[in-house]
C-alpha cells in the first residue's frame, strides 16, 4: 500500500489491534475504550483517546523496526535492510530480488515501504493529539519519546531509502497530501525531531538517551563524527532502548522469529557475494546462529539457523549504549587517535547484554590495531555489523563506506554469482512499492546513489 492510500485510510479510521497489546505489558496501563481494535478520529478527541494513538504509534514504531507476522503485515527494515545487505538471505521463492540487490518495486519484501507511512502518520497524530489533550503527569516524557520515534523514521527511511521520496505534510484534511524530501532534509528533520525530544525529555531518562543515540547516529550519516561524539558522553554504555513485541497471537509478533525461526522465509547469511561478513561461520556470541542445525528454508535450501529473537517477544535493540561507544570509536579514528581501538576493546572485554546477546568479559578477544587505514575501517565497521547485527544498521554503514570512505560498491555489498544465478544486481538502496507512483504528487526516486 502506497503512503498516500495510507494516509487516507488513516484518515478515517486509527487501526490498534496488536499494538494495544504488545505496548500494555511494557509502558503505560491501557486505558480502557469502548473499541480497542478501531478507534476513530473523533472518539480520540479526549485523554483517553490521545493515550490510545500514543500506544498505537509505539506499536507502529515496533512494526516500522522489526515487522510483524502474517502475510498481509509488511517486515520491518531491520529483516528487509538485512536481506538487501549481507546479514540474511532469501530462503523462498519470490524474495531474490531483494536478496540480489536488482529490486523489483512491484514484488515481496519490498512492502516494507507502508511501515514508512503508517508509523511517520501515527506518530504525527499522537504528538497533536497529546498536545491538545494531555495526560494528567508524564507529558514532557511521552512527548519526547514520539519525537525521537519521529526522528528515527526518518534517520532509518534516509539510510535505507533512495533520495527524493514522498512523506505526508502534516496537514489534516479530506485529501492528505505528500511532499518529497531528499535524504539531505530527512536527515535534516531528524535532527529536528531529536532536538525537540532533548528539549522534553527530563535529564538522565532512558528518553533522553534515546534521542542522543539518534541524533549521534544521524550525524554520523551528515559525515560531522566530532558532533556525533560530543553528545553521546552522557549515554550509559548499558543503555538499552527496545521496540518491544508481544507473546500473543493477536499482538505484534517480532518478524524476525516468525519469518526466520518459525516458517524459515530467510537464513543467517555467511560471507555472502564474496565480501559478506563471517556471521555464522565466525561463532561470534554477538550473532547467534547455529550453524550446525540446518532446516530447510521455503525454497528447499539448506538453511542456518537463527537464535538472534528467539520467540515471538523478542524485543529489537533500536539504540543502545554499544552504539555509542561505537560512535565515541569512528570519531577517534577519524581524527588520528589511537584510542579508537582502546574503546572498541572496552567494549569487548566488559560484560554486555541487550536483547538474547550476552557476553562475558572473556568472550571476546581484545582487538590489535591492524596498522593500515583500510584494515582500520574493516575492523570498525566489523565491529558495528556484529554489536548491532539485524538491528536496521547494516544498510547504512554499507552505504556509508561507499559514500564517506570512498568505497567501491562492489567491495561492500554482496558482489559475483548470486547462489540460485544470475549474479549480483547494482542497486544500493531501497525503492519504494510501484503502487506508490499512483500518488499524484511522487513520480520516482531523485537519485539512488549511496
Amino acid at each position: 500500500m502506497n503512503i498516500r492510500s495510507t494516509l487516507i485510510r488513516a484518515a478515517g479510521a486509527a487501526s490498534l489491534g496488536g499494538a494495544l497489546l504488545v505496548v500494555a505489558c511494557t509502558h503505560d496501563q491501557l486505558l480502557g475504550v469502548q473499541t480497542p481494535d478501531i478507534i476513530t478520529p473523533e472518539a480520540a478527541q479526549s485523554v483517553a483517546g490521545a493515550q490510545t494513538f500514543r500506544i498505537a504509534a509505539l506499536g507502529n514504531f515496533a512494526r516500522f523496526i522489526g515487522g510483524d507476522a502474517g502475510g498481509s503485515s509488511p517486515l520491518g527494515l531491520n529483516l528487509t535492510g538485512g536481506m538487501f545487505g549481507d546479514e540474511i538471505f532469501s530462503a523462498r521463492a519470490g524474495t531474490e530480488p531483494m536478496d540480489n540487490r536488482n529490486i523489483n518495486p512491484n514484488s515481496f519484501p519490498i512492502d516494507t515501504w507502508t511501515q514508512v507511512g503508517n508509523t511517520f502518520t501515527r506518530v504525527v497524530r499522537a504528538i497533536n493529539l497529546l498536545t491538545k489533550f494531555p495526560p494528567a503527569s508524564g507529558l514532557n516524557d511521552q512527548l519526547a519519546e514520539l519525537h525521537a520515534q519521529e526522528g528515527f523514521v526518518f534517520t532509518v527511511t534516509a539510510e535505507a531509502y533512495c533520495s527524493g521520496i514522498p512523506f505526508w505534510d502534516g496537514v489534516e484534511s479530506s485529501t492528505l497530501k505528500t511532499v518529497t524530501l531528499t535524504t539531505t532534509q530527512l536527515y535534516a528533520r531528524a535532527i529536528a525531531q531529536f532536538d525537540s525530544a532533548l528539549g522534553l525529555a527530563t535529564a538522565g531518562s532512558s528518553t533522553q538517551y534515546l534521542a542522543l543515540v539518534g541524533k549521534a547516529r544521524t550525524l554520523v550519516d551528515q559525515n560531522d563524527y566530532a558532533g556525533a561524539a560530543a553528545i553521546t558522553g552522557p549515554v550509559p554504555t548499558s543503555f538499552v532502548y527496545n521496540a518491544q513485541f508481544s507473546k500473543l497471537t493477536t499482538g505484534i509478533v517480532n518478524a524476525i522469529y516468525d519469518w526466520m525461526n518459525a516458517t524459515k522465509n530467510f537464513g543467517a547469511s555467511d560471507k555472502e557475494g564474496t565480501n559478506g561478513l563471517d556471521y555464522v561461520s565466525s561463532k561470534d556470541p554477538r550473532v547467534i546462529v547455529d550453524g550446525t542445525k540446518l532446516g530447510r528454508g521455503q525454497d528447499g535450501n539448506l538453511t542456518p539457523l537463527i537464535n538472534q529473537y528467539p520467540s515471538t517477544d523478542a524485543v529489537v535493540p533500536v539504540a543502545t549504549g554499544i552504539e555509542a561507544r561505537l560512535i565515541e570509536a569512528e570519531a577517534q579514528l577519524k581524527a588520528g587517535s589511537p584510542t579508537w581501538i582502546t574503546t572498541l576493546n572496552t567494549l569487548r572485554t566488559t560484560p554486555q547484554k541487550y536483547g538474547a546477546v550476552s557476553t562475558t568479559a572473556t568472550s571476546l578477544a581484545p582487538l590489535v590495531d591492524p596498522g593500515t587505514p583500510a584494515a582500520q575501517q574493516d575492523m570498525l565497521f566489523r565491529e558495528r555489523a556484529f554489536w548491532m547485527y539485524m538491528t536496521a544498521h547494516r544498510l547504512g554503514d554499507l552505504r556509508r563506506l561507499i559514500r564517506q570512505y570512498g568505497r567501491g560498491a562492489e567491495t561492500v555489498f554482496p558482489t559475483g554469482n548470486y547462489f540460485k544465478g544470475g549474479k549480483y544486481g547494482t542497486d544500493v538502496t531501497l525503492v519504494p512499492q510501484q503502487s506508490e507512483t499512483n500518488n499524484p504528487n511522487w513520480t520516482a526516486c531523485a537519485d539512488r546513489n549511496p
